[in-house]
């Protein structure tokens, strides 16, 4: 009985949620149309993301790409050994936290598959900035590991860091299958140690293995980060795909910063709205979503 008034309570919640955030969705919308049709860009990036919202409802990217992906039709399982809900991506097991029921599953995976999409803002990798046979992924803020799992095949050793419980158990499970070359480091990656904390410094300055690819997206600290791993940017050529939207002056900052330590960078093509910044949107509202940096000049 417990469990079907937890389930009653989720669906009431949730179907709550999701009709305020539409209604706040409408009312941003409307805010964006009418700020730029007085205030025309010169953007064309952003031009183009006005004109598609003109005949789209706001959400978190723009473009066609996105409307090939929806969650109704994402199938979920729960394990039979460890009671976790998992879906199958390319042929592999990702699994979710224990206490997420389907609908969360849905969505989580359905957007990580649009983040991902080769002509998302959000995608961290292109034919000129990949992953390549051998190489060693720090996956710093991987959640669920979906990018890492990717590409488990080609990798030498995955460092994956997540500092919340939960998915941590979900980690486990998911990388059981490479967990000979899978290291899952629980703490809160930043520019400092002890407490929960750790810097990247810290952590591979003591390892004879260095990565060759960081994936950093660590929901606003993105700064501290960087400031923590600065003696590693020193020791050999990286790439660096840093997400740039958790705060409005992110771009700009974290541009400079790879410009002041020899990097060359550029941001993904496209723009994207912060959903969890509504509340707190301000022009020009869009804000680039990625820097992909390497100190080899590739």
């Amino acid at each position: 009985m417990k469990k079907i008034i937890d389930t009653l309570h989720y669906k009431i919640r949730s179907r709550w949620n999701a009709f305020t955030h539409h209604k706040k969705q409408q009312r941003v919308r409307k805010k964006i149309l009418s700020y730029y049709a007085r205030h025309p860009s010169p953007d064309t990036e952003i031009q183009e993301a006005v004109t598609y919202l003109s005949k789209h409802p706001l959400t978190t990217f723009y473009g066609t790409f996105q409307e090939k992906y929806h969650a109704h039709d994402v199938p979920v399982f729960t394990d039979a050994s460890n009671g976790l809900p998992y879906v199958m991506a390319e042929g592999k097991k990702l699994f979710f936290k224990r206490s997420h029921h389907k609908r969360t599953v849905q969505l989580l995976y359905n957007a990580l598959r649009l983040e991902q999409d080769k002509d998302a803002p959000h995608c961290y990798i292109d034919p000129a900035f990949r992953i390549h046979k051998e190489d060693v992924l720090a996956d710093v803020g991987c959640a669920e590991g979906y990018f890492s799992l990717l590409h488990i095949e080609n990798l030498k050793h995955v460092y994956l860091f997540e500092q919340e419980r939960e998915w941590v158990e979900a980690l486990e499970a998911t990388f059981a299958p490479w967990k000979e070359k899978v290291t899952i480091i629980p703490a809160f990656v930043s520019d400092q140690n002890g407490n929960g904390h750790i810097s990247l410094d810290h952590y591979f300055l003591q390892l004879p293995e260095k990565p060759d690819f960081y994936k950093i997206d660590v929901e606003g600290a993105e700064a501290s980060v960087l400031e923590g791993m600065k003696e590693m940017l020193r020791k050999k050529p990286v790439k660096i795909a840093l997400c740039t939207y958790h705060h409005q002056e992110d771009f700009e900052i974290f541009s400079r910063f790879f410009a002041q330590n020899g990097f060359s960078h550029r941001p993904t093509p496209g723009l994207m709205i912060y959903q969890n910044d509504l509340d707190h949107i301000v022009p020009p509202f869009f804000r680039k979503c990625l820097i992909k940096a390497t100190n080899n000049h590739v």
